[in-house]
């Protein structure tokens, strides 16, 4: 992008004036954003010696798609056009990333381009978020579409960083302990061998076994070392090892079994919910909102069902019921709203169960896992406590003993 100075001044008072700099494709759009109310634009002067920026195709954070796209749902509310939604939006943006590209997308529009076409061409956004769009201006309900993806966007935020906390902290948590257990028995626990060596002191029985084990620990911790770094290694590169590390603790917990399909169950619904009721038919609905648990066992499952609905004339809930692992209580809900032409309300209230039943059963796998890892942390400060003062405590009376004899 090239770099502009902007120079304002005010209507009333034309001694006032304001210097402002801004990143944009152009002047015309370097104008729009330094422009303010009760201000002109005198000069616009390019800043040919900053070095430009490339225009990059990553993608905009969630955080800030939640709040763009509530913004553009207020102000579509309020008989705003999506056009100067995009420039009010814009203009406040700290961000010349993304200023930038909204503003792109306004001029795609004043040119003539549908919607969905103008945020397509910026590269910036999902397919996901695309389609709804385009479903939202055909039905002529643009700023629910945008109201939609914002509340969606931000239900998966909220599941993402409640289950980044559950894990990353007690895993933090519990590297740390495994270090300290390790220098304990390879530092600690091999002077209080020599000091007691020192003083000509047999080790009884139970200080022999400690001592036993810190040598194992000494002579096996690179390996162990090597082995934890390899997994950790592999847990965030492989999909496929985590993927099937998944599987396992699923078959043998069912806590967690019932929080991962509940969050993947949590996901499709509240997805198929949002495509459906922005006028999307069903079938593709399905397809589209299969793409959220892509990378799953359950994805090959959703997407055999809507081919099946599509090209069978089955009903969706009797597909659903056939080919995927949903939830009986789901495939009956929406068997009753295809029957009763009401489900859109039944995928709704589908969507509220499950995303409160998620929530409290996250809330359960994090108590469980913070137990796990207090339990651990007590076991491992004891084994440290064990191996360093235990051997001195018992060997006190009889050095006492052998000093006065």
């Amino acid at each position: 992008m090239n770099a502009f100075q902007v120079t304002l001044r005010n209507i009333d008072r034309p001694e006032i004036s304001k210097v402002l700099e801004f990143e944009a494709p152009n002047r015309e759009q370097a104008v729009l954003l330094a422009t303010k109310p009760g201000f002109r634009v005198a000069l616009v002067k390019s800043l040919a010696g900053t070095p430009k920026k490339e225009k990059t195709n990553k993608p905009v954070s969630r955080k800030e798609l939640i709040k763009l796209f509530r913004g553009l749902a207020s102000m579509l509310k309020a008989n705003i056009s999506t056009a100067d939604a995009l420039l009010y939006y814009a203009q406040g943006l700290p961000d010349p990333q993304l200023q930038s590209s909204l503003m792109n997308i306004r001029n795609r529009l004043e040119a003539g381009l549908p919607v969905h076409i103008a945020f397509a061409k910026e590269q910036k956004f999902d397919g996901t978020i695309i389609t709804i769009i385009e479903a939202g201006a055909d039905a002529g309900q643009l700023g629910e579409a945008f109201a939609s993806l914002a509340r969606r966007i931000k239900i998966e935020l909220l599941f993402a960083s409640k289950l980044r906390n559950a894990l990353l902290v007690p895993s933090l948590v519990i590297l740390f302990q495994i270090g300290l257990f390790i220098y304990s028995q390879i530092f600690v626990v091999s002077q209080v061998e020599d000091t007691l060596k020192s003083v000509r002191q047999e080790p009884d029985p139970i200080s022999v076994a400690i001592f036993a084990f810190s040598h194992v620990v000494q002579n096996t911790w690179p390996f162990f070392i090597i082995g934890l770094v390899s997994f950790i290694t592999a847990l965030f590169r492989s999909a496929n090892f985590r993927q099937k590390l998944l599987v396992f603790f699923m078959k043998h917990w069912r806590l967690l079994s019932k929080l991962v399909m509940g969050l993947r169950q949590s996901a499709y619904i509240g997805t198929l919910q949002m495509l459906y009721a922005n006028g999307i038919n069903l079938a593709r609905a399905s397809a589209l909102s299969a793409r959220v648990v892509q990378g799953t066992p359950m994805y090959p499952d959703f997407i055999k069902a809507s081919q099946v609905y599509e090209s069978s004339g089955v009903p969706f809930a009797e597909a659903l019921k056939r080919n995927t692992s949903l939830d009986p209580q789901v495939v009956h809900m929406i068997g009753i709203g295809e029957r009763s032409a009401s489900l859109p309300q039944q995928l709704e209230l589908l969507r509220d169960i499950y995303e409160e039943d998620t929530a409290a059963v996250m809330a359960d796998f994090t108590q469980v896992i913070n137990f796990i890892t207090l339990a651990m942390a007590v076991v491992l400060i004891g084994f440290v406590f064990t191996g360093s003062m235990l051997p001195i405590f018992l060997m006190g009376p009889r050095m006492m003993q052998s000093g006065n004899m």
